[in-house]
């Protein structure tokens, strides 16, 4: 999954950009949500990251990740960061070495309002469908005025071809879901990816437990 911030200009004559623009924000501002992303093609979760803030702003968040070999986890209760390693579970607390802790103004990644791409000076084409109770917002990208890094980002060989994402906002403007579409080439083979990222359980998680590991995890 690829994710960039927007830059700060006048893009209002996109269909569509400003209902994302809206999403993003309103993304940033949850104070809990489940996000997985899933490889279509395998039908693989590739990412899943559940997280909730407590009355002080501070994180707590469970995450699992994976590049189809191994696979890594994370737990974070708000004050101890735990990550999986070598067959075994190791923690750190504030003053070690790698600690790391996350609040409202000092995001995560993954919760900042970045997770929802948007690039829109490389939109080419965008288009707006209205459904009983969404809108679908399906965006091509001009992939030479993408970042050149753009294609290993998405896990392609190559030079990329073709960018598209496909988000979906729901009636009360957030993004429930976003499926990023790449095609690159090299050496005459063309290779695909088709990822799905989607949000759920927004504003209703009271605390995140740590992860169940699975066989063959590590770092």
């Amino acid at each position: 999954m690829a994710s960039i911030t927007a830059c700060s200009a006048d893009y209002s004559h996109i269909d569509g950009y400003s209902d994302i623009e809206n999403a993003r924000k309103l993304y940033s501002s949850l104070y809990s949500a489940e996000i997985t992303v899933t490889d279509k093609q395998t039908g693989t979760v590739t990412q899943e990251l559940t997280f909730c803030y407590d009355k002080s702003d501070t994180l707590s968040y469970s995450y699992f990740g994976t590049d189809g070999k191994t696979k890594y986890y994370e737990y974070h209760n708000g004050s101890e960061y735990n990550y999986y390693s070598d067959g075994e579970w190791h923690t750190l607390v504030s003053g070690d070495k790698d600690y790391v802790c996350y609040t409202r103004t000092n995001k995560m990644s993954m919760t900042a309002e970045g997770m929802i791409f948007i690039k829109p000076e490389s939109v080419t084409n965008s288009e707006v469908k209205n459904t009983a109770d969404a809108k679908v917002i399906t965006m091509q990208y001009d992939v030479s005025k993408l970042n050149s890094s753009m294609a290993s980002q998405l896990g392609l060989v190559g030079d990329l071809d073709s960018f598209s994402v496909v988000y979906t906002i729901d009636k009360d403007g957030y993004c429930t879901s976003m499926e990023q579409t790449g095609t690159a080439t090299k050496d005459g083979v063309q290779s695909k990816v088709d990822y799905l990222m989607t949000v759920s359980h927004m504003n209703d998680i009271a605390s995140v437990s740590k992860p169940q590991v699975q066989e063959s995890a590590d770092k």
